[in-house]
């Protein structure tokens, strides 16, 4: 599939780094969208304690996640870049927490209720692969760690609004649909691959390769912190879970 770069970057018209990231991590991304999680999602009939669980595990996930972008802005002295990580962070504590919010209300979750939870194992794994990647990386290497995020919801938001499009307006969780499938949140996703796509035009093969391998985990983690909620596991295994302290 060829870039068009007169075009805008979609999700079809990708320039040659990103499209080799999406490549290679193709066949976790398209499970991803078939596991239960995401059809039940899209149909409606998601259990809402399996939502409410997937909730207080992303509340949790976004806090690391701002982290995140809060320390990129350590490894650039580029105003723009500086301005789009900030401009992420408001976006995780007005628009994606407020909806968390709604959501965690009408189940009769409180504010302390996630405060008191602790993270899930997979959630762990997937926060500390990117506050690890924070600390001791290049910007390159955190903007391609925080990419699958943004872009898998964008993927999978968009092709659930269209394949549901029927039933959309009567799924309890249209207003997560809603949120991810718009035009403006790509967006950010494209401000990640352009940047990324500059840096990665210096690099040498062996450097790319490091940095799909980043990307591929990252969408990996994304399938795992989906797969976990459906099943509410909190621990590797199930007998292994730490309730007790």
């Amino acid at each position: 599939m060829g870039f068009e770069p007169h075009e805008p970057i979609t999700l079809t018209n990708l320039p040659p780094f990103a499209r080799r990231m999406r490549d290679a991590a193709d066949l976790v991304w398209e499970e991803g969208y078939r596991q239960p999680f995401i059809r039940e999602l899209g149909a409606g009939t998601l259990p809402r304690d399996t939502f409410a669980f997937y909730l207080i595990q992303d509340e949790l996930y976004l806090n690391d996640y701002a982290k995140v972008h809060a320390l990129a802005v350590t490894k650039t002295d580029d105003n723009e870049v500086m301005a789009f990580m900030a401009q992420v962070q408001h976006a995780i504590f007005h628009v994606e927490k407020t909806l968390h919010n709604e959501y965690l209300a009408s189940f009769g979750i409180t504010p302390q209720d996630v405060r008191d939870a602790r993270q899930s194992a997979f959630a762990r794994a997937y926060t500390a692969n990117m506050l690890a990647t924070a600390y001791g990386g290049d910007l390159i290497d955190i903007l391609v760690a925080v990419l699958p995020c943004a872009w898998v919801y964008a993927d999978y938001g968009q092709r659930l609004a269209r394949e549901f499009a029927d039933t959309l307006d009567t799924n309890p969780y249209r207003e997560w649909i809603g949120t991810y499938c718009t035009d403006a949140f790509w967006q950010s996703s494209v401000w990640l691959i352009e940047h990324i796509e500059d840096i990665a035009a210096t690099l040498d093969e062996s450097r790319k390769r490091g940095l799909m391998a980043s990307f591929v985990r990252g969408v990996e983690n994304e399938y795992m912190f989906w797969a976990s909620a459906y099943d509410h596991q909190m621990s590797w295994r199930p007998e292994w879970d730490e309730s007790a302290y």
